[in-house]
């Protein structure tokens, strides 16, 4: 039974904000940020969802590579990544920091999809 509570999420999951569940399409993700004890789910076309949940339980059943950790308050969904600077990234107009700790990973699988 506790292998069923930590499969991944295919194309869409339910949160608890605001004494409701609340669908959360995955293809309209923006990104997940970390706001003390909360995590502010960033949608495309909608008001972020407030739910109160640790990163460490969504970073573990959000697909990967399609979903990637940043920095200790983010995590992105790399498809809707605007660009990249040396120090961060672009999501609909917000530039998200690049922490050192995940800088490695994240450029390594940058340099994947980089054609120069």
């Amino acid at each position: 039974m506790e292998n069923e509570n930590k499969c991944t999420i295919d194309t869409y999951f339910y949160v608890k904000s605001d004494h409701r569940l609340v669908k959360v399409e995955l293809s309209k993700l923006l990104y997940v940020e970390c706001i003390k004890d909360y995590l502010k789910l960033h949608i495309q076309n909608q008001r972020p969802i407030m739910t109160l949940m640790t990163m460490k339980m969504i970073e573990e059943r959000l697909p990967q590579p399609q979903f990637m950790r940043i920095h200790r308050t983010y995590i992105i969904q790399t498809s809707k990544i605007d660009y990249v600077n040396k120090g961060s990234v672009s999501i609909a107009g917000n530039n998200l920091p690049i922490s050192a700790g995940y800088r490695n990973d994240f450029f390594s699988f940058i340099e994947k999809y980089t054609i120069i």
